[in-house]
């Protein structure tokens, strides 16, 4: 199904940290590109400590756009940190009542995963503005990326290698892995049954990926997962060699599981990336041939 047309509006909001003012031409002529009419939040380039402005600020200008019936999608400037401080503020049912894509990456895996799990909204994973242009120039892969995810009926993506092979279909959560599992134990950590699980990570000594994939399988209904999908580990360092390496850790965590499991996808915190739906039903097939993601 298709999410927006072209020519909408959309929201631009900093849930994390903000940009400069500096940023804000490059911008525009990312949504230009993107063939979509932009909206600024008004703490686009606050600063209060590492975020873009106090909780209450970020969470109020996040309400605002949602309420405004103008606004068809909320796209996350940046990710960084901080979003999980303001979930209590942020209106959920605002949102169940005026449902919109929150497209983004890294640390809105937080705010896209709590309004999964309280407005049932549905998001778009693997796109963040300010990511895209960090280079001074506008990744052109991305846009076009994006612009399939958004404007097209119908979706297929082909990437990753097949740890566990089989067929299933779920909603996917998820995102990045340690900003979701600061989520765990509060009442924003999605409902696991009959899910798919997509995981990354950026910048990680390797025995903390490992840890917190072992509180992934502590958590309530983890056995009840009907899919995993693990994308890339950047820059994930060893600490000591008996740490082992991200395959590791993953190879470990996958023991025991009866489910498919596609790892190496194309998603996270790297220049050319696929977007995945959280939030919306998709097939999922892992062979050794060939993964693929439907909806």
């Amino acid at each position: 199904m298709s999410l927006l047309k072209k020519g909408d509006t959309v929201g631009l909001i900093a849930p994390s940290c903000g940009g400069k003012k500096t940023d804000l031409p490059l911008l525009k002529r990312l949504f230009e590109q993107l063939e979509l009419k932009v909206i600024y939040a008004d703490n686009l380039t606050d600063s209060f400590r590492y975020m873009a402005g106090s909780d209450e600020v970020r969470a109020k200008e996040f309400n605002r756009m949602v309420k405004d019936s103008k606004v068809k999608a909320l796209f996350c400037l940046r990710g960084g940190a901080g979003a999980t401080r303001m979930l209590d503020k942020v209106d959920f049912a605002l949102l169940k009542k005026h449902p919109k894509p929150i497209i983004g990456l890294s640390d809105s895996t937080a705010l896209q995963n709590a309004a999964v799990k309280l407005a049932n909204n549905i998001s778009l994973t693997g796109f963040l503005p300010l990511y895209e242009v960090k280079t001074g120039k506008i990744n052109e892969f991305m846009v076009k990326e994006l612009q399939k995810t958004l404007f097209e009926d119908k979706h297929e993506i082909s990437s990753g290698k097949c740890l566990k092979s089989g067929k299933t279909e779920g909603k996917i959560v998820g995102g990045c892995l340690s900003v979701f599992n600061l989520l765990c134990g509060t009442k924003y950590f999605p409902n696991l049954r009959g899910k798919i699980l997509l995981l990354e990570d950026v910048g990680e000594k390797t025995y903390k990926i490992d840890l917190w994939l072992q509180q992934l399988k502590q958590q309530p209904h983890f056995d009840e997962l009907k899919g995993i999908i693990f994308g890339k580990f950047s820059d994930c360092e060893i600490k000591d060699k008996n740490d082992g390496t991200i395959a590791d850790c993953i190879s470990d965590f996958a023991k025991g599981l009866n489910v498919p499991v596609i790892c190496d996808f194309a998603y996270g915190h790297i220049p050319e990336r696929h977007i995945i739906p959280l939030g919306i039903k998709v097939k999922m097939s892992a062979a050794a041939k060939n993964c693929t993601l439907r909806w």
